[in-house]
């Protein structure tokens, strides 16, 4: 009587996570999709410019030191 029970139970929670799964998998497929970035272009008066400084830094990591390259821009006047 005993293994009978249990096969039945068996039975059901395999049916009930068959049900979630497809349930999962249809929720899935409605999710709304990742959206594009804006692109901005920038048309700046002739008088300005951009004006860039380039420098390699150390970064201190838990693997080691790191040299990296870093840059800082900014809108200049000519």
């Amino acid at each position: 009587m005993r293994r009978r029970n249990r096969a039945g139970w068996l039975l059901a929670l395999g049916l009930g996570l068959a049900t979630i799964a497809a349930d999962a998998a249809a929720a899935q497929g409605t999710a709304p999709t990742a959206r594009k970035r804006p692109h901005v272009t920038v048309y700046p008066l002739s008088r300005y410019y951009r004006k860039c400084d380039f420098w390699l830094a150390v970064e201190h990591r838990p693997s080691g030191n790191v040299i990296t390259p870093q840059q800082r821009c900014v809108w200049a006047l000519r």
